[in-house]
């Protein structure tokens, strides 16, 4: 378990699976990082539903605040995210990203 200075606590599950993908995207030329998107509708008719993406982004010009080191595998998350996953845990079970 893991718990970043931007409030969000990743468990061991989720932590391993960044790992993972890490490892599956290894041999570039570390021009991107890994880059977590979340979204939680607020209102119409999905409200109440959330959705997680984990991919890649350009390492580019990411500004320091929104960039984390995971056991060595740096992990980009927009200060959206960061302020809707704060206080929240992630973890990985089954094939899919859960947050709770």
């Amino acid at each position: 378990m893991q718990r970043l200075r931007c409030g969000v606590i990743l468990l061991d599950g989720f932590i391993d699976h960044l790992a993972e993908c890490a490892v599956s995207r290894a041999g570039g030329d570390n021009t991107h990082v890994a880059s977590l998107e979340y979204i939680h509708c607020i209102e119409g008719e999905q409200a109440g539903e959330e959705w997680t993406k984990l991919g890649s982004i350009s390492r580019g010009n990411l500004s320091a605040e929104c960039v984390f080191e995971v056991d060595g595998v740096m992990l980009y998350m927009s200060r959206q995210t960061q302020k809707g996953l704060r206080d929240k845990w992630l973890d990985y079970r089954e094939g899919t990203i859960v947050v709770g």
